[in-house]
């Protein structure tokens, strides 16, 4: 395995990502596992194929604290990179997952993250994927998530940063009573781009999901966003929701969305719906209005749009933090390391 001279210097950077406490860490460098920085009780992680990735396999002992995964880009890697994550949890078990992406250097980086969840009966995952990347990288994120009966997904992505961004889900509920939760908060400016593709299969009866993915998009930015709901014909008690709601800040800004539902039973609760918006004229005047600068009534106003995604995050200690990298981000406050080009906080 390749030796990094600069990981203490990592690990001491990606300190601040996360709250301090009770949480484990797993580095990726280029597409591949470094060592375990302490065992984790009731996970079994091992390399995945070719020696990229990695596969976790969680059981019902684990104690549920939160497993930090930071996979980071570096110069001696310039050339596109595919590699692949698999998690899969046992019957009953529970697990809270960090996937952190992050680029040490501004090579013209292509990603490719190939992930597979698998829920075993009864099993919970809540699993928050943040994408972190500088200006000229171009990141692929493909997650396929089977879930088991009476199982639940709960899962979080926050685009922060990143030249161009395509995440595709696909998640099937083939068992009854399974639950997936999902919900998306994308960020972009200047020329970059951030498109999503979600499906989500009902297949059996008494299942749920739940999706709201909202955006902010600046100066020339781009984004899209195609979401699809499919209840198979004997999915009858299905409950299923899907809200896509945009902000554009400039007349330049361009976002397209097409939420859709194929619905083949006929005892189900289903909606969709999506607006594409501008910040609100008469709030910015009573804000000012109690002199409160333009700026900062502007940035209100955006706080207040995405805060019910940052409040799906059951940890408060992380949500916390969130809550400070997405303002920071906002306010065009991100700063670069000594050594790294991350716009981290």
């Amino acid at each position: 395995m390749t030796q990094y001279t600069y990981m203490p210097e990592v690990r001491h950077v990606f300190r601040c990502t996360v709250p301090d406490g009770n949480i484990r860490q797993v580095f990726l460098v280029d597409g591949v596992l470094q060592e375990l920085e302490n065992d984790v009780k009731g996970v079994v992680l091992e390399k995945g194929p070719d020696q990229m990735g990695l596969r976790m396999h969680i059981s019902g002992d684990h104690s549920d604290e939160p497993i930090q995964i930071i996979s980071v880009r570096s110069e001696d890697l310039p050339e596109p990179l595919g590699f692949s994550n698999y998690w899969e949890l046992a019957a009953g078990a529970s697990a809270q997952v960090i996937v952190c992406d992050h680029t040490l250097h501004e090579h013209l980086f292509r990603t490719f993250r190939f992930s597979y969840i698998k829920l075993g009966q009864g099993a919970r995952l809540d699993i928050l994927f943040m994408q972190n990347e500088h200006e000229k990288s171009r990141y692929w994120l493909d997650l396929k998530a089977d879930l088991g009966r009476d199982s639940q997904l709960d899962c979080h992505i926050l685009s922060l940063f990143g030249g161009t961004i395509y995440n595709k889900l696909y998640v099937s509920m083939p068992e009854t009573g399974a639950a997936c939760y999902l919900d998306g908060l994308y960020l972009a400016d200047r020329e970059q781009e951030i498109h999503y593709d979600i499906s989500v299969r009902h297949e059996s009866q008494g299942c749920q999901s739940r999706q709201l993915f909202k955006g902010i998009l600046d100066n020339q930015a781009r984004g899209s966003f195609n979401g699809s709901i499919y209840v198979a014909p004997g999915a009858q008690k299905t409950e299923a929701y899907q809200a896509n709601h945009n902000l554009l800040l400039t007349r330049q800004a361009k976002i397209t969305t097409k939420p859709q539902l194929e619905i083949y039973a006929d005892d189900v609760k289903c909606s969709h719906g999506a607006t594409i918006g501008r910040l609100d004229e008469l709030g910015l005047f009573y804000l000012r209005s109690r002199g409160i600068s333009l700026a900062e009534a502007q940035m209100i106003q955006q706080m207040a749009f995405v805060q019910d995604v940052l409040d799906r995050v059951r940890t408060s200690s992380i949500r916390s933090r969130l809550e400070k990298m997405v303002e920071s981000r906002l306010r065009g406050e991100f700063t670069r390391c000594s050594h790294c080009t991350m716009h981290c906080c």
